[in-house]
């Protein structure tokens, strides 16, 4: 919905910022696409979804007959166990880059410090002057290696202010695994990598005994949820599937749902060639078909997912629009509030039923408290210029976790407009819960802003104390982000020691890494 607005910080400048008006005019038609995209992005984000690549050895599963609630529980333990082992192999791997990365720093620096005559000789001097203009090919060769550099270097840097929350994961050596990862020569990352496969392929094992044996609602979204990041892959093994064909065949006669019809769906998924229509992966056929089940179960998010699936193909195919919204009014009277807000949103953008889409708006900020529809609603009453109203909605909003709502209202406080009065303590603290809790990058970077400079009244009292090193651990987590000014400010903070121990080298490295496409 509203575009992010951050107090831009230089450090050495006054906070810069666009205005809230001319950022406003963008809502006035309400921009269907923008919702369709925000709404994705939302229902994505509370997906455990992640990429299985094999199925398991099923001689022992069904031992006992497990109910789908069980199974799907059981699933999603597996699930959070793959996502903690690829966590601890991913910092475990960058931490050892970030090492040798070290050891080659100080071996050059002792280099240099060994004999400095050698400094003086004029061949030396060349060579170096050859080196200095190629620089900018050879320093990084591999762009996003230098990345994912810095990104550790930033967390060693925090993480080295407080040592004794620092944890190194271990490896289990009681979890199951092939042979071979017995063997006392492997390391550590090899075990947490066995780890990490060994927990998606179980996950994979329970989901298909939920979705597919039980019909349970919740686990063949999952599995729709997968098809569709399959679908993105250009060819697919038989080893790669995403269903075990002669495991499911079994159950075809005690399924509740059309079993057979999304085997033979899966068995065109091989390879993942094009049907008939050459846009279509049969992924996203086999991604329909799991969606159309689980809402005939009853789940909302499926109609929701399965009405996204079908918007996002439907082109100017007013049939496949049709189907789309068919999907989330499905969803609307399941009373998924997403949908609501989805739906309203289409009505108001394309002025097909302005009070029918305006009425579910407020359904689902009223009795769903939805935070994006109350931030929507807000904006409305903006719009027909009534203050009191919009700082009502807005504070409902930001109270129900919305994150552009509290980094709007914090820009209200801010610069006291829009009904809100100047209040300094106010915007830090609602930049400080949308940076902290929805890990919101302009608002980490606004809150760093004024924690860099601190606060002083005009006479002369100080209502923010000036707290450099969270303001510097502020931007390091807005530019890890993905935020070009919080990494800006990283790199000022380096070349000043401002929150950070000064270190022009690493302000250089960081520069040229981060800001290698932007500043030119």
């Amino acid at each position: 919905m509203l575009q992010s607005i951050a107090i831009r910080c230089r450090l050495t400048a006054v906070v810069r910022h666009h205005t809230v008006r001319q950022a406003r005019t963008r809502h006035n038609a309400c921009s269907y696409a923008t919702a369709s995209q925000s709404l994705d992005v939302q229902r994505q984000n509370i997906f455990l979804c992640r990429h299985f690549s094999q199925s398991l050895d099923q001689s022992d599963a069904s031992q006992y007959k497990r109910g789908g609630a069980e199974s799907y529980k059981l699933a999603l333990e597996a699930l959070q166990n793959a996502a903690n082992a690829k966590q601890s192999l991913e910092e475990q791997l960058l931490r050892e880059q970030y090492e040798a990365m070290e050891r080659q720093r100080q071996k050059t620096s002792q280099r240099k410090n060994s004999n400095p005559l050698k400094d003086k000789d004029p061949r030396l001097q060349r060579l170096k002057a050859i080196d200095a203009a190629d620089d900018g090919e050879t320093n990084i060769k591999d762009r996003a290696a230098g990345v994912a550099v810095v990104r550790t270097i930033v967390k060693q840097t925090r993480q080295s202010s407080q040592p004794n929350n620092v944890k190194v994961e271990k490896w289990d050596s009681k979890t199951v695994r092939d042979d071979d990862a017995h063997d006392s020569n492997n390391t550590q990352s090899v075990g947490k990598k066995l780890d990490e496969d060994y927990y998606q392929k179980e996950a994979l094992q329970l989901l298909e005994e939920a979705a597919l044996r039980y019909g349970h609602a919740l686990a063949l979204v999952r599995l729709g949820n997968e098809a569709l990041e399959l679908a993105k892959k250009s060819s697919v093994s038989a080893e790669e599937s995403l269903i075990n064909k002669d495991r499911c065949a079994d159950w075809i006669d005690e399924s509740p749902i059309n079993l057979s019809q999304i085997l033979a769906q899966s068995s065109k998924t091989i390879g993942n060639d094009k049907e008939g229509d050459e846009s279509i992966s049969p992924y996203i056929s086999l991604a329909h078909l799991l969606y159309e089940e689980a809402g005939k179960a009853g789940s909302a998010e499926a109609w929701f997912n399965l009405g996204h699936l079908l918007w996002d193909r439907s082109g100017d195919d007013e049939a496949t629009i049709m189907e789309a919204m068919e999907a989330f009014n499905k969803a609307v009277d399941l009373g998924d509030s997403d949908a609501m807000y989805f739906v309203g949103a289409q009505y108001l953008s394309q002025q097909e039923d302005d009070e029918a889409g305006y009425q579910l708006l407020v359904r689902a900020a009223h009795e769903y408290n939805h935070g994006p529809a109350l931030h929507h609603l807000a904006l409305l009453s903006l719009q027909g210029e009534d203050k009191d109203e919009f700082c009502g909605l807005l504070t409902k909003a930001a109270e129900a976790g919305n994150s552009d709502s509290l980094f709007l209202q914090g820009y209200c406080f801010y610069h006291g407009e829009d009904g809100y009065k100047v209040d300094m303590k106010a915007a830090l603290e609602n930049f400080l819960a949308a940076a902290e809790n929805f890990e919101h990058v302009e608002a980490m970077v606004s809150a760093g802003a004024i924690l860099h400079q601190g606060v002083i009244s005009p006479q002369g009292s100080v209502i923010i104390e000036r707290d450099q090193r969270r303001a510097f651990e502020l931007y390091q987590q807005a530019g890890e982000l993905g935020s070009t000014e919080g990494w800006r400010n990283v790199v000022a903070c380096y070349a000043m020691g401002e929150g950070v121990k000064k270190d022009i080298d690493m302000a250089k490295h960081i520069a040229k890494t981060m800001l290698k496409d932007t500043d030119r």
